[in-house]
């Protein structure tokens, strides 16, 4: 009798996933364990393992289909003896791998696994996450890293974009630890692949109505840039969105930034401005508690937080996500500043777990690194707000007596949800976290 293979429940708010990629075909071997399929969900992008040996009897949904949670993906015939069977074939490589391994069953050890999902019983199902890795090539080719089932280590991140471009990852030379591929490792493979026997790339040709076939590219909406754009309708859709824009001046702040990074250590993590600013809409969402909160819709309720997680907005190769950082008014500004180097670093190797990403209740997005005088940035449903930080930039300002001088400026755009936020309320949130940063040493006092 076939056994049922499901879409678990991989993060609170996720319900449905959509089916990146099949590694076992209908009719093939596989082990307890070994990784199945692959899912992307609005959170991450996970391996799901066999929960057991046996045959894959059906794909009941195929690649680029979206699965509700608890729906049915693949049909697995278990066979009494499927792992005894398929031991002799793979006996003589397992073995050698097993004694560089260690001999268990991961990819590697923890230092080059992607990630493994942990945690207490009552954050719901455990998923075994595991990194992407392919079957060998021939003898001739160069050696790969790779894991128990003989594919090579990559991060998931390189393996869409891979797909995307229709790069073979297995001949991408990874630079990661221990051999993984990178997202640059695709990107370099792609631009040093041969050209066609003409000597320049041929087009994809495409029909259009207009003669331009061959300018054109068409990639299917899939994958982490479908959830996107469903995430942006949501917002749109049920949000009132608004906007109020202030400036800073931050010189102080400069000035104590660098005092406190000239004093950290040989090798310790030194501060950007992003903990401050946390600090200070901390203490500002503490005073003006109606930016810290979400709509139910289901009940029509406003949802009051007192506590304080934040969403750091990271542009990764992948899109946009959304790491999360829980327990601000926990963490010291080094703290802080560990955190949000760890979150930005996981979102763009692709290695963020599904607590990562949930139990948001204000987000961030630095629009600074990139540039820009201000911008509206999209509320991240279902919070009340979003604070966009800009550049700090050196500009003249005329000073209390009237004078002329160079100022470090900095501006901000708060984007909030009018149904929950007045606009005086907006105002004077903004206004609070712009006293805090321009007067850093009332920031000290804030802290608790």
């Amino acid at each position: 009798m076939a056994t049922e293979f499901r879409l678990p429940k991989l993060a609170e708010s996720v319900v449905e996933g959509e089916i990146i990629k099949w590694f076992v075909p209908e009719g093939g071997r596989v082990e307890k364990d070994q990784p199945l399929v692959e899912v992307m969900t609005d959170k991450v992008t996970v391996e799901l393992s066999s929960p057991l040996s046996g045959t894959v009897v059906k794909h009941l949904h195929q690649e680029g289909d979206i699965a509700q949670v608890d729906e049915v993906l693949a049909l697995i015939e278990q066979g009494a003896g499927a792992a005894a069977e398929a031991a002799p074939a793979a006996s003589e490589p397992a073995a050698a791998e097993a004694a560089e391994t260690g001999g268990d069953d991961t990819d590697g050890d923890d230092s080059t696994n992607l990630f493994r999902v942990t945690g207490d019983p009552d954050e719901g199902e455990v998923v075994q996450i595991r990194r992407p890795a392919q079957q060998p090539r021939m003898a001739a080719a160069p050696a790969r890293a790779t894991g128990p089932f003989g594919r090579v280590l990559a991060v998931p991140a390189a393996r869409k974009l891979a797909r995307d471009l229709g790069v073979d990852i297995e001949q991408v030379h990874g630079s990661g630890p221990s051999g993984r591929v990178r997202v640059d490792d695709v990107t370099a493979s792609r631009t040093q692949a041969a050209p066609s026997a003409g000597g320049m790339p041929q087009p994809v040709m495409y029909r259009t109505p207009d003669g331009f076939a061959e300018l054109e590219r068409r990639v299917p909406l899939r994958g982490m840039r479908r959830f996107i754009s469903q995430q942006m309708i949501a917002s749109h859709l049920h949000t009132v969105r608004a906007l109020h824009v202030d400036e800073a001046d931050v010189t102080g702040l400069v000035a104590l930034r660098k005092k406190l990074n000239a004093a950290v250590p040989e090798g310790g993590t030194r501060l950007s401005y992003l903990p401050f600013i946390m600090k200070a809409v901390l203490a500002g969402l503490r005073k003006f508690p109606d930016l810290n909160t979400s709509f139910d819709e289901a009940t029509s309720e406003i949802v009051f937080k007192d506590y304080w997680n934040f969403g750091l907005a990271v542009a990764t190769d992948n899109g946009l996500l959304v790491p999360v950082i829980h327990g601000v008014d926990r963490l010291s500004l080094a703290e802080l500043a560990e955190a949000t180097l760890d979150r930005a670093e996981r979102a763009r190797t692709g290695s963020l777990k599904p607590g990562d990403v949930r139990g948001g209740t204000f987000s961030i997005t630095n629009i600074g690194s990139v540039g820009g005088l201000f911008s509206f940035p999209i509320i991240n449903v279902p919070e009340a707000a979003i604070l966009g930080v800009h550049s700090i930039r050196r500009r003249p300002k005329v000073m209390p007596d009237d004078s002329l001088a160079p100022r470090d400026m900095l501006y901000l755009s708060l984007s909030f949800d009018h149904r929950l936020v007045d606009g005086a309320e907006a105002a004077r949130f903004t206004s609070f976290v712009i006293g805090l940063l321009e007067e850093p040493e009332r920031l000290m006092l804030e802290m608790r």
